[in-house]
């Protein structure tokens, strides 16, 4: 029962605790138009399974050992 829904809708607070970031930081994001979300009367909503999405899409790729030194 713990187990959270992959495409719960969530909150701003909820969204600020589930990136770890200030809400200054959401706000940002939203102003700039770069992470998904709608707005729902005048809240903003956020689908968690779109911000999964949205993570995975903007992390940089680089390869696993990185930062191992190639003789």
């Amino acid at each position: 029962m713990g187990k959270t829904p992959k495409s719960e809708l969530m909150t701003v607070a909820e969204t600020c605790r589930f990136l770890k970031i200030p809400q200054q930081t959401l706000y940002r994001h939203l102003q700039h138009r770069d992470i998904p979300a709608f707005k729902l009367g005048n809240k903003w909503r956020f689908v968690r399974s779109d911000l999964e999405q949205w993570i995975r899409d903007t992390q940089p790729r680089s390869p696993v050992n990185a930062s191992a030194k190639v003789v």
